[in-house]
């Protein structure tokens, strides 16, 4: 997977494909963004298409591989902003990355911030249609999200 493998017409096309989601993170969370440690919303429409991404940064802690322990808190922080803007859109929905240093699988991490992304968008009633983890070596889906949408 790869920003570079992303078709011309990729923004025409509907990001509910994992392959070509994963790709859109890639481009979207930036190296810097991955190391700084950042909260990626990436904003869809009804259709699930691109309409803009917010990138928010997270406390130097998390940077430093020292998460801070609310991460249910940290992250209805970073939400926070979004989801009314969604909200005045009904069928809009969210594909969200969490970009950090760390190891390649930070399994507690991980699985805290997919865990509170997911009860978020359910209780604001904003579809999720799928949440990442960038590092700087890899994208992928917690096992958490990936068993949830199964």
């Amino acid at each position: 997977m790869t920003f570079l493998d992303l078709a011309p017409e990729w923004a025409d096309q509907p990001l509910t494909d994992p392959t070509l989601a994963a790709d859109v993170v890639d481009l979207m969370v930036s190296h810097g963004d991955r190391t700084r440690g950042t909260f990626t919303a990436i904003l869809c429409g009804p259709d699930a298409r691109l309409r803009a991404v917010v990138a928010i940064d997270l406390p130097t802690e998390f940077a430093d591989q020292h998460p801070p322990l609310d991460t249910p808190g940290l992250c209805a922080t970073a939400l926070h902003p979004i989801v009314p803007a969604l909200r005045t859109d009904p069928g809009s929905a969210l594909l969200l990355a969490l970009g950090r240093p760390g190891p390649p699988t930070w399994p507690e991490v991980d699985d805290e911030w997919s865990t509170a992304a997911t009860h978020l968008c359910q209780a604001a009633q904003v579809p999720l249609l799928a949440f990442y983890i960038a590092t700087p070596d890899h994208i992928y889906q917690p096992l958490r999200a990936t068993a949830k949408a199964a």
